[in-house]
């Protein structure tokens, strides 16, 4: 299986590069994606980081992250980061969300 492989965990970065009650970007160049990775009481979770809910898409990665709920700073949206689903705003369309763990000090993500 090749590193592109859906089934296929990859490692973004360091697990201490994400603190409780934060969001972090990454950017996968081979698949000119952006995502979010954030960490609520020591559990990761990985979704899009561009908001839904216009043409011109927000970075999630700088919204508010209240829990497992984070807010769109442009337009106020609001989405579940365990299911990606939309809880209030302007958005309609549910982010996708990813399989992330914790691996020997590595954050590594599933896409």
């Amino acid at each position: 299986m090749t590193e592109l492989a859906t089934d296929a965990f990859r490692t973004v970065g360091p697990s201490d590069a994400i603190r409780n009650d934060f969001v972090v970007p990454y950017y996968l160049d081979d698949r000119k994606l952006r995502i979010s990775i954030a960490r609520f009481k020591d559990r990761l979770y990985a979704f899009d980081d561009l908001c839904t809910c216009s043409r011109d898409r927000c970075p999630l990665s700088a919204g508010l992250l209240t829990a497992t709920t984070i807010m769109c700073q442009c337009h106020g949206s609001r989405f579940d980061i365990i299911t990606g689903a939309v809880i209030s705003g302007l958005a309609t369309e549910a982010l996708h969300v990813y399989e992330v763990q914790e691996v020997e000090g590595s954050i590594q993500l599933r896409i």
